[in-house]
């Protein structure tokens, strides 16, 4: 029996950006000896992850500081891993070092600047922040998560006061004059068709259809996954829906579970301007106005295409035959990073017929219970109960990619179905770890990215066909035929 020994490092008085300390937990862990190994800010919120992780970190430790833990073979693995991280903890802080604080914002800012401050501390943090950029007169992107809802709506209603924006919290990716923030892919074609967006990935996948099919954007705004909903209103919708109208030639807007009372508002906004609402998950298509709304990203993109898109429409990749797996096998299993994409699969497989559980289910009577062993699934792996701890999967796609070699070995699954993100922010290999995938079910994965991000398109495509996988380019095509394969 091998027995593992634990350490911690406490660095009092330091803040470091929480996704340089995720890519710092990932290297150390690649250590020889380490077994598992984490650097977080050390609030109450990243002890308890630690814990559930398996650590006993000490109490009493500074919410200000940065904890590092090891868990290692010897003592001396466990020195050598945390002297490792304080190291690239000390050559990131050089890297990421800038010579101006809030305080300097007012007197960098010029009546034609677009200035956004990124911020991405722990949600206790943000408020202050946040708060001071919006007095600087900047807008701010909020790409933590776990902001308090009534901090979230104190902070959006003083930018929408001044007329700044509040994008997020929980903002993935935002566009903001062709540049992209957060989470986002090297887009090819110049346009002025500007998107408003409540769901990181599916500000992602719309924005890289619309490319491919040769549909420029100038904005995304990331309004975060709190702004449709009743208790914040759409305060930043709507703004951000009055600054689009004035410089783009059309919009885009989707989200996830809308407040009706929210979104009623939003289409009486719209306007002439031609527009699509893509609410994800709805099982109706309908016109209102100049405005197409609908359920499913493609459908929209198709719309756009017919109007300003030279009347072309999207092409459609065919179904390729594959050989069909033995009676045996009936499970569809789907593990996503991409949490709108999972959502978007959920209701596309249930209107075939193939009523999937899962963790952040589009129907509430499908809410995965804790064992989901023997049930078709669609699994957000990018929530809280399976990031705990970790990098987000779009950023370390191991642990996504573990299951998904896992179920390829079952004798009873029939498709594994999966989503691969490119871009800025999302790991340099997004397919790390499945050279083991075995080949028994039908494994099916869709692509969002383009061939300018610099994981390649067509580089990641060949290596997934390699493996047998079956490749689209837009997660519903996907998720359509995952179902056809389940008939």
């Amino acid at each position: 029996m091998i027995y593992l020994e634990e350490k911690y490092h406490v660095i009092e008085g330091r803040y470091i950006d929480s996704v340089l300390l995720m890519q710092i937990s990932r290297e150390i862990e690649k250590m020889q000896g380490v077994s598992k190994a984490s650097c977080m800010v050390a609030t109450a919120e990243n002890i308890s992850f630690l814990e559930m992780a398996g650590f006993h970190p000490p109490s009493g430790v500074s919410g200000n500081s940065i904890i590092i833990a090891v868990e290692a073979e010897s003592g001396q693995k466990c020195e050598e891993a945390i002297n490792g991280a304080i190291r690239l903890i000390d050559t990131g802080m050089v890297q990421h070092k800038t010579s101006y604080t809030l305080d300097d914002l007012p007197d960098l800012i010029t009546p034609d600047d677009f200035p956004v401050v990124f911020i991405s501390t722990p949600g206790e943090y943000v408020y202050d922040v946040a708060n001071k950029s919006l007095d600087s007169g900047a807008n701010v992107h909020i790409f933590s998560s776990n902001v308090p809802i009534d901090q979230e709506l104190r902070l959006k209603t003083k930018g929408a006061s001044k007329g700044l924006f509040v994008m997020g919290p929980d903002c993935g990716t935002s566009i903001i004059n062709g540049k992209g923030l957060g989470f986002a892919n090297a887009l090819e074609v110049k346009g002025d068709i500007g998107i408003i967006g409540s769901s990181g990935t599916g500000i992602q996948e719309l924005s890289v259809l619309m490319d491919r099919n040769g549909l420029g954007i100038s904005y995304a705004i990331g309004v975060g996954s709190n702004d449709l909903k009743e208790s914040i209103n759409g305060i930043m919708s709507k703004q951000a829906l009055n600054f689009l109208k004035e410089r783009c030639s059309a919009i885009a807007l989707v989200c996830k579970k809308p407040d009706p009372s929210v979104e009623k508002t939003l289409l009486e906004s719209m306007g002439d301007i031609p527009s699509v609402f893509i609410s994800l998950g709805r099982d109706k298509q309908y016109s209102t106005g100049n405005t197409y709304v609908t359920g499913n990203i493609d459908d929209a993109v198709s719309h756009l295409m017919s109007k300003i898109g030279k009347g072309h429409k999207v092409q459609q990749e065919a179904f390729p035959k594959v050989k069909e797996p033995g009676k045996e096998r009936k499970l569809l299993r789907g593990f996503f990073v991409g949490g709108s994409l999972c959502y978007q699969a959920q209701a596309i497989l249930h209107g075939m017929g193939v009523h999937v559980y899962s963790n952040a289910p589009a129907d509430n009577q499908y809410k995965v219970k804790k064992d989901f062993d023997n049930l078709d699934v669609c699994i957000d792996t990018g929530s809280e109960e399976y990031v705990a701890g970790k990098p987000h999967p779009m950023i370390d796609p191991v642990s996504r990619n573990s299951f998904l070699v896992k179920e390829s070995g079952r004798t009873d699954v029939r498709v594994i179905l999966f989503d691969v993100i490119l871009g800025y922010g999302s790991a340099e290999d997004p397919i790390a770890g499945l050279d083991q995938m075995k080949s028994g079910p039908v494994l099916v994965a869709s692509i969002c990215g383009t061939e300018k991000d610099s994981q390649g398109y067509q580089s990641i495509r060949r290596r997934l066909e390699d493996r047998g996988v079956v490749v689209f380019r837009s997660a519903a095509r996907a998720a359509e035929y995952a179902g056809t394969m389940m008939r």
